[in-house]
């Protein structure tokens, strides 16, 4: 089934990593060119699902209609978050999921403030924010009414806690051997036990049910390896600061990284999605008013400070 469906979101993605250096390039992964298409006439169904919905790809990809396998799960969605609004401003539950959390290529917006995601929006919006998954959600913000934008944030706000844990960190030396497949998502190789180490400088965040992962199934969540001892070393730059070398990260996002106000959680969110944050704001792929106090965050940051901090952050609950 995987070579049916690796093709299937890969053009969603751009294959330029703007803002990534080098050593960071595994945080902007891109889908493979020339990877099979799926069949056009298979249809699949996402396990547990009862809503006896069996699809193709294609509907499965629909930008402006993609499934929701469990709509009993959450409240009611806005049809900006279900649809979206053709031809620019695709419904938004295609990459973030119906609760918001999202897979490696998009941001876990569950549990942010409304007004936080509209200000993320507009800075999309003013050519602020312009890393690799950016021209999508530039394009969007360019035409989403205020209206539209205020429901689909005031969703996402709603996302209570217990419904955002969605990354399992694991740590240690090595990883199982994995692949970036689809939409550049990283998914387990089928059918060996082989594993690949993990440099200092690097996380994988695999798709714990590739299957389920492409089929866009909101109950298939992902797994990030990270390095040996990374957690204990991201705690201490977060809590102390280094020694100078970065800001205790409580000051702003609160005693348990939860967020305070319109500052956002960063607990229990993606490493891939972190550290790339980190990088665009070190390296200027990100900017804007609120993200001046982040500077002397990152600016004597390694690599590996950044995996240490991520990895820390991913592992704690949201």
């Amino acid at each position: 089934m995987r070579k049916l469906l690796l093709a299937s979101v890969a053009a969603l993605l751009p294959a330029v990593a703007l803002g990534a250096d080098a050593g960071l390039q595994w945080a902007y992964p891109v889908a493979p060119q020339g990877l099979p298409q799926p069949d056009p006439v298979k249809t699949f169904q996402a396990k547990g699902t009862k809503t006896g919905m069996r699809l193709t790809m294609a509907q499965i990809n629909n930008q402006f209609g993609p499934p929701d396998w469990f709509p009993d799960e959450h409240p009611p969605m806005p049809s900006i978050v279900t649809n979206g609004r053709a031809p620019h401003v695709r419904a938004c539950m295609l990459c973030h999921l119906p609760h918001g959390n999202g897979h490696p290529e998009s941001a876990s917006v569950s549990g942010l403030t409304s007004n936080y995601v509209v200000e993320q929006m507009h800075e999309f919006r003013d050519g602020n924010r312009t890393n690799n998954r950016a021209p999508v959600m530039i394009e969007m913000a360019k035409d989403i009414s205020d209206a539209e934008l205020k429901e689909a944030a005031n969703y996402f706000a709603s996302i209570p806690r217990d419904e955002q844990k969605w990354i399992k960190v694991v740590e240690g030396k090595t990883a199982p051997k994995n692949h970036v497949g689809g939409g550049g998502m990283r998914f387990l190789d089928e059918g060996t036990t082989e594993t690949v180490p993990i440099a200092p400088n690097m996380i994988y965040e695999v798709a714990a049910d590739g299957e389920g992962a492409e089929l866009r199934d909101q109950h298939a969540g992902f797994i990030d390896f990270v390095p040996q001892g990374s957690i204990r070393k991201g705690e201490m730059l977060a809590t102390t600061g280094g020694n100078g070398k970065t800001v205790q990260c409580a000051i702003c996002h609160g005693a348990d990284y939860r967020g305070v106000g319109d500052v956002p959680r960063l607990a229990g969110r993606g490493a891939y999605y972190l550290i790339r944050q980190l990088n665009d704001i070190k390296t200027g792929a990100r900017k804007g008013s609120s993200v001046a106090l982040m500077k002397a965050v990152v600016e004597k940051l390694s690599d590996e400070d950044m995996v240490n901090l991520v990895a820390y952050m991913a592992s704690r609950d949201p």
